[in-house]
């Protein structure tokens, strides 16, 4: 008896109690946030820091979100929800510890970089996930949807990072935005330079460290034999963005030196 009125119990509360929206599939707060802030892909930190009102109702909302709910999102909602969270995660870290004054030699002194394990050791529950930085990007983004794309959209708080964009990942433009990011991150001599006469082509460390994220996109479905180098698969990737007439001047992949420029790790800081 007592087990039945505690279900009708709960049943009348759940009538009375408003339902929780559904999450904002175009993650209007975020966009809002990025507006104020976000300045030609800077972040203006001193200022956000002073008002972190609309970020911090962001974070929430991606608390509030059950794993029920996660699963009914499409791959593309799911998609730019992780973009989008480690975005925003990596902007509060930075926030909370701002202005930074690090010590170690081998970064800038502002630099993210410069907050003790910053990948690890911050945690946030997202879609009934407790998660942090490394496990978005390693074990969610790279993972689950395998997409290199994501590499031009995920944004480490740095100005060797891609361009940080004033408006939200949304599932609706996904694919479109997602290709434009790696257009102009292609485009964009910090990462990409060609040297025809040498047949060299220099890009960011960030393929050294995932080349085989970029494989497939490189054209190789299978695996050949002999199998491709790292370098081939990068300038394989590398070129098949260039313009016609700088491809051209790249004939032969396996012929091609790939050299990683040094990363830019300074804070990514407008003020």
């Amino acid at each position: 008896m007592k087990a039945v009125i505690g279900v009708l119990a709960a049943a009348l509360l759940a009538a009375v109690l408003p339902a929780r929206a559904a999450f904002d599939q175009t993650h209007a707060l975020l966009t809002a946030e990025l507006h104020k802030y976000v300045d030609h892909s800077l972040v203006h930190y001193k200022l956000w820091r002073e008002h972190p009102e609309g970020l911090n109702r962001y974070l929430a909302e991606l608390a509030a979100i059950t794993p029920e709910e996660y699963e009914k999102f499409s791959e593309n909602e799911k998609k730019a929800l992780w973009i989008n969270a480690y975005n925003a995660l990596i902007i509060k870290i930075v926030l909370d510890h701002y202005p930074i004054h690090g010590t170690k030699s081998y970064y800038p002194p502002n630099s993210a970089r410069q907050i003790p394990n910053l990948w690890d050791d911050y945690h946030y529950k997202v879609a009934g996930r407790d998660v942090n930085l490394y496990a978005i990007e390693h074990y969610i983004l790279r993972k689950d949807f395998k997409d290199p794309r994501v590499h031009f959209a995920v944004v480490c708080a740095s100005r060797g990072c891609p361009y940080l964009r004033r408006t939200a990942y949304t599932p609706a433009t996904l694919d479109h935005d997602l290709d434009e990011a790696a257009r102009r991150y292609m485009a964009d001599p910090q990462h990409v330079q060609y040297d025809p006469e040498n047949q060299t082509i220099r890009v960011s460390k960030l393929f050294q460290w995932f080349p085989l994220d970029f494989a497939q996109a490189a054209g190789y479905k299978t695996i050949p034999d002999p199998p491709p180098t790292d370098n081939d698969i990068v300038a394989a990737y590398v070129l098949s963005f260039a313009a016609p007439e700088v491809k051209a001047k790249f004939p032969d992949i396996s012929r091609v030196d790939v050299d990683y420029m040094p990363y830019d790790w300074a804070l990514n800081d407008a003020d």
